[in-house]
């Protein structure tokens, strides 16, 4: 059996950024239509996407829009995608996010 978290750092192309837990605004809808929107914990970022460490599980292939530095009036935000979900031994999960 593979070690997802492993398996994660493995598929990576793109240099990672260690953002040093950065936080970063997320905004999706659920399965039924439901907006939900949250501050994480940013744990590493690069020119594919980024991966995030949260309390509670976003389902692969939900559309995220995300920003750094939200209150900053020249803060963007992005469109990624949820390619992969796992929990962690801590109880949180590790969410990664590719850029579409």
């Amino acid at each position: 059996m593979s070690d997802p978290e492993q398996d994660f750092f493995d598929r990576r192309q793109n240099f990672r950024i260690d953002m040093e837990q950065e936080t970063v605004d997320l905004l999706w809808r659920d399965e039924e239509g439901q907006s939900h929107k949250v501050t994480s914990v940013c744990a590493d970022f690069s020119k594919g996407g980024l991966r995030i460490e949260h309390d509670f599980c976003i389902p692969e292939d939900s559309q995220v829009n995300f920003k750094f530095q939200a209150d900053h009036p020249e803060s963007r935000s992005i469109t990624a995608q949820v390619i992969r979900c796992f929990e962690l031994p801590s109880g949180c999960f590790s969410i990664a996010l590719k850029i579409i």
